[in-house]
């Protein structure tokens, strides 16, 4: 939907909500900054698991921000069907489906690579098995490598193999599920970390960086990763720019996580589903997002 469409249609009090999903059905510590300045701008704020959405109900429907949808890549199919839902409906979805569902699978870094957007060493696999690993490390001539299902959220079911280590068959179920990814390890990850540039609009916000705690390589809170504001090099804001370029205008939020290794920077990933945007981290950066948001809504 068009932006001047939104402004028409939200020009009186409403109340937006933050889909999230049943496990956790609140609104998370990090969104809890950015619930607060929407509702300094007239915009309060209500948490809903995105399954309890229903799409059908488009008059004087809310509009809904994906924000802490974290179990979508458990039940993909479904997730993917409630996006298309959404869109039929046309109820307003931030990011919008189309958006999200093209997120969904990881094998959209395919295309950046076709792009232009350099990202590690990658072998895409559709059956994960110990044997197909230990034959791609040797055809590689990796020591180690970072197996990752096609679809997973915060490192679900990803591993740092080698052929003296190897994920049990239980724990290659999400690979199996999805496919896989295994990408060449990437040691910048554990000397400098890992930087997550936040846009807003398609504008740079801000960053931060995210390090490993030691002994792994995971840079994520859940596995005792430290993350502290970061301001980006002009290399790696040029590189963002670039990856952003492939983003619809139609985003508000994006979330670019770069590794600058020794041969320039890589893509990590591309969050536009349900990343964290790190307002605890960085003051201001709340505000942003809530000043965009309205734009794309009409102030009420």
């Amino acid at each position: 939907m068009a932006v001047s469409s939104l402004c028409r249609r939200y020009t009186s009090r409403v109340t937006i909500v933050f889909a999230t999903c049943s496990h956790q059905p609140f609104i998370t510590a990090d969104d809890q900054p950015l619930a607060d300045a929407l509702a300094a701008l007239g915009y309060p704020v209500e948490p809903e698991p995105w399954t309890e959405i229903d799409p059908e109900t488009t008059i004087g429907a809310e509009p809904v921000i994906l924000r802490s949808t974290w179990d979508y890549h458990r039940v993909p199919t479904m997730f993917a069907a409630w996006l298309a839902a959404m869109a039929d409906s046309g109820r307003t979805l931030l990011n919008p489906a189309d958006v999200a569902r093209g997120n969904i699978n990881k094998i959209y870094l395919q295309d950046l690579e076709r792009a232009g957007i350099a990202i590690p060493a990658t072998h895409w696999m559709d059956a994960a098995t110990p044997e197909a690993l230990v034959a791609l490390l040797r055809e590689a001539r990796w020591t180690q490598a970072v197996l990752k299902p096609r679809i997973a959220a915060t490192a679900y079911g990803t591993f740092l193999i080698s052929e003296g280590r190897l994920p049990a068959d239980d724990e290659l179920a999400p690979a199996r599920a999805s496919g896989a990814l295994i990408q060449e390890f990437i040691p910048e990850i554990i000397t400098q970390g890992e930087v997550s540039m936040v846009y807003a609009g398609g504008s740079f916000s801000h960053a931060v960086v995210k390090r490993a705690s030691s002994g792994d390589f995971r840079v994520q809170k859940d596995f005792g990763g430290v993350v502290e504001p970061a301001t980006p090099s002009p290399a790696l804001l040029a590189f963002g720019e670039r990856v952003m370029a492939q983003v619809p205008a139609s985003c508000v939020y994006a979330r670019v996580d770069v590794v600058d290794s020794a041969r320039g920077p890589l893509l990590m990933e591309l969050e536009l589903i349900e990343p964290e945007l790190y307002f605890t981290i960085v003051d201001g950066s709340a505000a942003r997002m809530a000043q965009l948001i309205t734009a794309r809504l009409g102030s009420p």
